[in-house]
């Protein structure tokens, strides 16, 4: 199936994949929160300084980023350069479950920060990329939409886990302090 874009046809996995990149957008800022109030038993010599800059570094490192990622969008790949992203947006993912420290924490949520922000702005660069006038207008709302309703799932998901006993997040950082 081909997606009229104003200017020509993309596929529909295209189309896909900037929705995809648009629904990671919003994350970020839900890595750590679920499990805020158990760090303090999993962690009891960490300050409340540390526990706060768990939730607070990755939206400080995304500013820089992201204005780097615009510079870098007009002079680089930049599919390569949302690739580079993605990687490490997906590697902090994957890190957090191993990260038995709490300064080891800090840094995958840096990590996390440094690939969200070159993400965030290539999400809507993708959109102007690829499609003109109204097509443009309609995909930004749609990528708008998206991204809040993206958030909306995973609060929702992360409440319903924090509901049962077996909360995810918390034994995923237990397990890895075993």
């Amino acid at each position: 199936m081909k997606i009229n874009t104003g200017q020509g046809t993309i596929p529909l996995i295209t189309l896909i994949g900037i929705w995809s990149v648009s629904a990671l957008t919003s994350l970020p800022g839900l890595a750590v929160s679920p499990i805020l109030g158990e760090l303090s038993t999993i962690f009891p010599h960490a300050t409340e300084l540390d526990i706060q800059m768990l939730t607070s570094l990755p939206s400080l490192l995304i500013i820089p980023f992201v204005l780097l990622a615009g510079k870098l969008a007009e002079k680089r790949d930049f599919i390569r350069l949302l690739r580079v992203g993605l990687w490490l947006f997906a590697a902090s993912g994957v890190l957090y479950l191993f990260s038995s420290r709490m300064w080891q924490l800090m840094a995958v949520s840096a990590l996390l920060g440094i690939g969200a922000g070159l993400i965030i702005p290539l999400s809507t660069g993708l959109i102007s990329r690829y499609f003109t006038g109204e097509y443009r207008v309609r995909q930004f709302g749609y990528s708008s939409a998206i991204t809040n309703m993206t958030l909306v799932v995973a609060t929702a998901v992360v409440f319903i886990d924090k509901l049962s006993e077996t909360a995810v997040p918390a034994w995923a950082m237990k397990v890895s302090l075993e």
